[in-house]
């Protein structure tokens, strides 16, 4: 379950946004996840620095990890969530789960967030949109309907984003 789901359901907002030609997006999507969760069995799980390995560290730090460039990296780039912890449970890797795979996209003052069908991960279901506001490792999205979600910027750097919404930790990947 993405933030986008808990955010739609606290707002209640849904904008139809079906795009065509996610074929090659499925694919990269598809190879990244089977990558991740495979890992694993290609490098042991003995490998400190393997790829569920540095997911898992990064998707439950103890603390917020953010660079003086926050701006530069979040805004203007589609982050796609691939994997969830729900931080009420033990830091276990057993506990990390795939996402269903919603794409954020951050403008200066504005938000789309594209939900995609957990039935069918080719066809997005609607897009929320909005605008947002940063504090710190805070933002605050009030959707176009006037509904707010806190999200915390949990870790940021030029490919991954982890964020927290109500206990429950995001990791993302930039895909553009």
């Amino acid at each position: 379950m993405g933030c986008a789901i808990l955010f739609t359901q606290s707002c209640g907002a849904l904008y139809p946004n079906k795009r065509e030609g996610d074929l090659d997006l499925e694919k990269v999507k598809l190879f990244l996840a089977v990558f991740c969760f495979t890992a694993i069995s290609v490098f042991g799980q003995q490998d400190a620095d393997s790829v569920v390995q540095k997911v898992f560290r990064t998707l439950t730090l103890d603390e917020a990890y953010l660079p003086t460039n926050v701006d530069e990296l979040l805004i203007g780039h589609e982050w796609e969530a691939l994997a969830y912890w729900d931080t009420q449970e033990k830091k276990v890797e057993e506990n990390m789960y795939e996402a269903v795979g919603d794409i954020y996209q951050f403008h200066p003052t504005s938000f789309v967030i594209k939900l995609k069908n957990p039935e069918n991960p080719k066809e997005f279901l609607s897009a929320i949109t909005g605008t947002y506001s940063r504090s710190k490792n805070r933002l605050i999205l009030k959707s176009q309907t006037g509904n707010y979600l806190e999200l915390l910027i949990i870790f940021i750097d030029e490919n991954y984003l982890v964020m927290e919404i109500e206990g429950m930790r995001l990791f993302y990947t930039q895909i553009r």
